[in-house]
C-alpha cells in the first residue's frame, strides 16, 4: 500500500504494509537505517492474528521516497505518520517502536498520543546515551566528508547484519546523516524520556539481555521492563519468538511488574 502525503511543501510517497483484521491496531515503527522489514516476523505470529497491523518505511528509508529538500527531522516523520494514522482513527491504537522510532513514535501530536491503548518502547530513544556508536559517528564529520568517505563502508557493516537492516542500500548519506542530526538533538535533551513517563496508556520498555545495563533501564523507573533473552539492540530479529510472545501478553494485559522473556 502507497500513501501519498504532502509535508514540508512537498509530495512523499510512503510505502507500508498493512493488515486490516480487527479493531485494534498495532503500528510498527522502525529505526535508523532501518525499515518496515525490522519486523517481518510479526506477519508469522498467529497470537496477533486478531490484530490489524500497520508498519511503513519512513522518508527515505526502505521503499520511501528520498529527497534532498526534505528535512529528516523526527517532528518531520511524526507529522507524516500522523496523517496516516489519522486513515485509522476508528482502530485502538497500540505502538511498537524500535530505536529512532521511539523518538519519532513519541512526537506524534497529543489528539494521537493521549489516545493510544498501549506504547512498546523497543530500546528507543529517550536519552543521550541511546544515541551510540552510529548517530553520533555519522554526525562527527561534516555530510560532504561522511558521504564521500565513510557512507560505503558503513553500508557494508551494516550488511554483514543480514536481516535487521534491510533497508542500508535503500537509504541515502543525506537522510542517515540529517536524521542522526535530528535525533541526537532530541535524546540529549531528555524532551524524549519526559513525553515516555508523562504518557497516560500501558506502557512497556523492551531491551535485549545483552543490553540489561544500559542506563536507559535504569532512568525509566517504574515503567515496565520485559527483557528478551539472547538478544541485543534488536530483540525482534534476535529472539523474535520470545519478543512476540511478551508483546502479546503485554497486549493482552497479562503482564505486571518487572518481567523476563
Amino acid at each position: 500500500m502507497k500513501f501519498i502525503l504532502d509535508v514540508e511543501g512537498q509530495a512523499n510517497e510512503i510505502v507500508a504494509k498493512v493488515r486490516d483484521t480487527g479493531k485494534n491496531l498495532i503500528f510498527f515503527m522502525h529505526g535508523l537505517g532501518c525499515s518496515k522489514d525490522s519486523f517481518h516476523h510479526v506477519w508469522n505470529c498467529t497470537d496477533l492474528d486478531n490484530f490489524s497491523i500497520l508498519t511503513l518505511d519512513l522518508v527515505g528509508f526502505g521503499e520511501s521516497s528520498e529527497s534532498k529538500d526534505f528535512s529528516y527531522t523526527m517532528e518531520a516523520q511524526a507529522r507524516i505518520c500522523a496523517e496516516i494514522l489519522r486513515k485509522f482513527s476508528n482502530k485502538n491504537l497500540h505502538i511498537v517502536a524500535h530505536s529512532m522510532g521511539g523518538a519519532v513514535a513519541l512526537l506524534l501530536p497529543d489528539d494521537i498520543l493521549n489516545n493510544i491503548k498501549t506504547f512498546i518502547n523497543v530500546e528507543g530513544n529517550l536519552i543521550g546515551t541511546d544515541c551510540g556508536i552510529l548517530s553520533r559517528n555519522i554526525i562527527s564529520v561534516p555530510l560532504d566528508v561522511f558521504e564521500s568517505n565513510f557512507f560505503s563502508e558503513l553500508r557494508k557493516k551494516f550488511n554483514n547484519f543480514g536481516e535487521r537492516y534491510a533497508a542500508i542500500d535503500s537509504t541515502s548519506a543525506d537522510a542517515l546523516y540529517k536524521s542522526s542530526k535530528s535525533l541526537v538533538s532530541l535524546s540529549d535533551s531528555n524532551r524524549l524520556l519526559e513525553i515516555f513517563l508523562a504518557l497516560p496508556c500501558r506502557k512497556a520498555y523492551f531491551f535485549g539481555d545483552k543490553n540489561a545495563n544500559i542506563p536507559t533501564v535504569t532512568r525509566v523507573g517504574d515503567v515496565q521492563k520485559i527483557m528478551i533473552k539472547h538478544s541485543g539492540h534488536f530483540p525482534m530479529n534476535d529472539n523474535p519468538k520470545d519478543f512476540y510472545n511478551e508483546l502479546y501478553k503485554i497486549l493482552m494485559g497479562e503482564r505486571q511488574g518487572i518481567e523476563q522473556g
